[in-house]
């Protein structure tokens, strides 16, 4: 057995946006602190790689001026954002059949239905930082969104379309997603399908989410490893003890794990955490969805596409131009359903929108097999949010929980794991200063 390392105040798993943050705020409280990284890389589940002669987001990529945490880094390191072309063209299936209008037409069709829906999450969030606060969110916890979209009284159009969008947004089966998760994304929106839309899939970062990571990395000037998973956790009121997948051992007063939460389980933790942070963790989430890019060849029109959860690809739109060629973007709910690496695949799952479009490349990093994430982006089944939520951000002994899953606000999100990690950062802060003050 290898020897215990140098002492450390925190050690931090896992090196994404929630975890840096944490280590920026506790350095800059002037604490030591470590952060162990699984990957050969920061980022977590955001990834900028060089793939169709262009530097794509494989995982998370919008950020929004309506998202307070992430436009602060933003504000703070000077970035800028940029949005791709304006669509001209929207394409959609509703009773399997492909339609196509002018933006103009399409929004005046389904405008004032979207808004009454979106408006609904405000009678269950009044005050969306506070997501337990109103009563009635137990009840519509308890639905899935497929089931609350059933029950609103749309026409089949509607229903197709909005099953798409919602199949789109959980980046899983909507039938397996809660409707309060959703919720909790349309509560910033006030009811405005248009502001929703910019918010959650039009603006990204100029050069790209890495310079914002990479920024925040550096300001914390924390020590960091990468490619150290860790393996074992043990950890009483004094401190832990993080042992590394390579048995190097780090001593600590605190421990922050920002790792997904149904990655969780993959710690071995001595005394295990509560029956319900275990319990989460095995469930999983409803995200198990696949990001796919393709280079097609030609120039397109700008377009936004939608199809309902049960096809292979439910939102694809038209993210920018590389020469004569396009390149798009979509989202599907089911990473078993479609390798986003199958030109000829791909090919077929756009042609039920453009039948003659001609894929050259695609590409896609498959998040759900991925070990260190088993999952897209996080998002909640029915009764999750209700039943874990507290114990969530609960700390137990000097074990701490950090991740956009634990977020009050933008859960999901880069803004959302930001925030956690912030909020990580001050209640181990309250717990080390508290450490000091009964030795004194």
């Amino acid at each position: 057995m290898q020897e215990v390392k140098q002492d450390y105040d925190t050690v931090i798993i896992g090196g994404g946006f929630s975890g840096l943050t944490a280590a920026r705020e506790l350095r800059l409280l002037g604490y030591k602190v470590l952060v162990l990284e699984a990957r050969d890389r920061l980022g977590g589940r955001t990834w900028v790689d060089r793939r169709l002669e262009s530097d794509l987001e494989m995982g998370g990529t919008y950020v929004h001026w309506h998202q307070p945490h992430v436009w602060s880094e933003i504000t703070r390191y000077g970035l800028e954002t940029v949005s791709g072309p304006k669509p001209k063209k929207v394409y959609w299936i509703s009773g399997g059949k492909a339609r196509c209008s002018t933006v103009e037409e399409y929004r005046k069709k389904i405008r004032d239905t979207a808004g009454k829906l979106m408006s609904e999450s405000l009678k269950y969030l009044p005050l969306p930082y506070q997501p337990l606060h109103s009563p009635l969110i137990k009840e519509i916890d308890k639905i899935s969104a497929e089931q609350f979209l059933q029950d609103y009284g749309l026409t089949e159009e509607e229903y197709d379309i909005l099953h798409g969008w919602v199949a789109s947004d959980f980046c899983g089966p909507p039938g397996e997603g809660a409707a309060s998760q959703i919720f909790r994304w349309w509560v910033f929106s006030q009811g405005n399908w248009g502001t929703h839309s910019e918010m959650i899939s039009t603006y990204r970062l100029k050069d790209g989410t890495k310079a914002l990571i990479d920024a925040i990395a550096r300001d914390s000037d924390a020590e960091i490893k990468l490619s150290t998973p860790a393996a074992k956790i043990e950890h009483d009121e004094s401190g832990a003890i993080v042992t590394a997948i390579n048995g190097t051992k780090y001593n600590c007063r605190a421990a922050i794990v920002s790792v997904p939460m149904t990655v969780l389980k993959e710690i071995d933790f001595s005394p295990q955490l509560s029956d319900l942070k275990m319990a989460a963790s095995n469930e999983g989430q409803t995200s198990r969805g696949i990001k796919v890019w393709a280079r097609i060849e030609g120039r397109l029109e700008p377009f936004d596409a939608l199809a309902p959860g049960n096809f292979p690809l439910n939102s694809v739109h038209l993210d920018r131009y590389a020469g004569n060629d396009s390149i798009v973007v979509g989202f599907g709910s089911r990473a078993d359903w479609l390798d986003p690496n199958d030109r000829e695949r791909v090919e077929n799952a756009l042609r039920h929108w453009l039948p003659n479009v001609k894929v050259i490349e695609c590409t896609g990093h498959d998040w759900v097999n991925d070990d260190f994430s088993k999952e897209a982006w996080p998002m909640l089944k029915p009764n999750q949010l209700m039943r874990y939520f507290e114990d969530w951000n609960t700390p137990e002994n000097s074990i701490f929980l950090a991740g956009t899953t634990f977020a009050k606000g933008w859960a999901s999100f880069m803004d959302g794991a930001i925030e956690s990690g912030i909020t990580a950062a001050r209640k181990v802060d309250g717990f080390l200063r508290g450490q000091k003050a009964k030795k004194e």
